[in-house]
């Protein structure tokens, strides 16, 4: 097996949306508070009172463990893409000094190949990484351990033999394996300053001294015993909450958390390779309050730049009514997502993709109420042939018929003084019976003239109408015009 393991020394500060270098994470134990992510000049478990002496602008915040899962689990959904299994795995030490390490293993050796080669995958990834945002190093080698303690080095090459892993987890530090300081203060104590010191040693000897525990975690380390962990598989919906640092009032301030949520709702669809058709947006207040924005889609896509547009659309015609504490984004409406194929027609397919996204933001902005569609309703009487109906709306058909239809129809036909000149065969409609709606009408394309066209107004000189004679009244309508 390969495996590439991404390592997030960020991720806590990342989870609540903290960018900003003077913003560091902290990690308490009794009275001792230690920092677990960097900052310019002190790094992760240097103690709080020894980084504030450095920088004393810095802003300390203390960790928040749901939230750090949550962004590693997210994380974990996206990268399913590109492999499977996938583990994860918070290795928390909890001792003073010691910040945790944030990793994911996704099992490469099967799927490289669909991509076109290693470089081409980690190109895909990295690509994927600068969208997502998160602080990031990778390597790889054929064990999900030896690939997490290669992350901590500075040689990016992959290792793929296990021999030539042994190679160079040897010359790494014994003290960056991931076990309780108090063994590691052992190792160092009795010179033992390299892993590759641990594998040299007798291993009867080593399992009296350092226990049989830690001789199997050398075993997995470099391949000679199973790794088991329990596979992440994403979910069959996108459920996504977003604790923000404080309550936010601005619609400004919540569009960084939303793009974030929608780049992970784009990284989950296209792991689960599919659409959304509709998404809907909680924002949790004060006292336990939620109000919800609901956004629907002309077509199921994976778009997270379209959501987020949507979403900014909406937040500024309609902005939460108080503080909002955090959010809440929802994915359960999904389908087969309708993806371009490349070829010679891309031109009308990125105008028709335009059109689309146009609409939905007009439908964002102004509301489902503002536009309306053409839809057909199953009627022969012409007046009652059409409905209208939101964009995009499922289980209608548009509006197109076998029969020519003018494109201009008048909401009631207009009587005709005298009957026109009527050219072609005519179209017999006979409905309505069924409602005390009984017609029965001949239709023709008449040109009206000068005359009769001013009489009725003509939208243009000898422009052509679309008539009827009546046969209940025998009497001729005008019905519409053609373009």
């Amino acid at each position: 097996m390969l495996w590439l393991c991404l390592s997030f020394p960020q991720l806590p500060a990342e989870a609540q949306g903290l960018r900003d270098p003077l913003d560091v994470i902290t990690d308490s134990r009794s009275a001792q508070r230690w920092l677990i992510t960097a900052s310019e000049g002190c790094a992760p478990g240097m103690a709080l009172a020894d980084a504030l002496a450095l920088r004393p602008a810095l802003r300390a915040h203390p960790r928040k463990l749901n939230a750090e899962r949550a962004l590693l689990k997210s994380l974990a959904h996206w990268i399913y893409r590109y492999g499977s299994p996938v583990h994860l795995q918070i290795d928390d030490p909890a001792e003073p000094g010691r910040a945790p390490r944030y990793l994911l293993w996704v099992e490469i050796g099967a799927s490289e190949r669909l991509f076109g080669g290693l470089d081409a995958l980690l190109t895909a990834i990295r690509n994927d990484l600068a969208e997502l945002q998160p602080v990031a190093r990778l390597a790889i080698a054929p064990t999900r351990g030896g690939a997490a303690l290669l992350t901590l080095e500075d040689n990016p090459a992959p290792v793929y033999g296990l021999d030539a892993l042994e190679t160079r987890l040897s010359a790494l530090p014994s003290a960056w394996l991931p076990w309780p300081q108090a063994q590691l203060d052992a190792l160092h104590g009795v010179g033992l300053r390299r892993i590759g010191d641990l594998f040299e040693l007798p291993r009867a000897a080593f399992a009296r001294r350092f226990g049989v525990e830690r001789l199997r975690a050398l075993d997995r380390l470099r391949g000679l015993q199973p790794d088991p962990a329990p596979a992440i598989v994403p979910p069959p919906v996108f459920r996504r909450r977003f604790e923000l640092p404080g309550e936010i009032e601005s619609t400004e301030s919540l569009l960084f958390p939303l793009r974030r949520l929608t780049q992970e709702l784009q990284a989950w669809l296209r792991s689960r390779d599919v659409g959304v058709r509709s998404i809907e947006l909680q924002f949790e207040h004060a006292n336990r309050q939620r109000s919800v924005m609901r956004l629907r889609f002309l077509s199921a896509h994976r778009d997270g730049q379209r959501i987020f547009t949507a979403l900014r659309e909406r937040l500024e015609r309609q902005a939460p009514a108080a503080a909002v504490r955090a959010l809440l984004l929802k994915a359960e409406d999904l389908a087969t997502a309708a993806l371009g194929q490349g070829n010679l027609f891309d031109a009308a397919t990125d105008t028709q993709q335009q059109w689309t996204e146009t609409v939905e933001r007009l439908l964002a902005r102004l509301g489902e109420s503002a536009l309306w569609s053409p839809v057909l309703h199953e009627d022969h009487r012409p007046e009652r042939a059409m409905a209208r109906a939101t964009p995009g709306a499922s289980g209608r058909t548009p509006a197109t018929v076998a029969q020519r239809r003018p494109l201009w129809l008048l909401p009631t036909p207009v009587p005709l003084p005298r009957a026109p000149q009527v050219a072609g065969e005519p179209e017999r409609i006979e409905a309505g019976w069924w409602d005390a709606g009984d017609l029965r009408r001949d239709y023709y394309t008449a040109e009206m003239g000068a005359e009769m066209g001013t009489e009725v107004g003509a939208i243009g000189h000898d422009a052509r109408a679309w008539v009827f004679r009546d046969h209940i009244d025998q009497r001729w309508y005008l019905h519409g015009w053609w373009a």
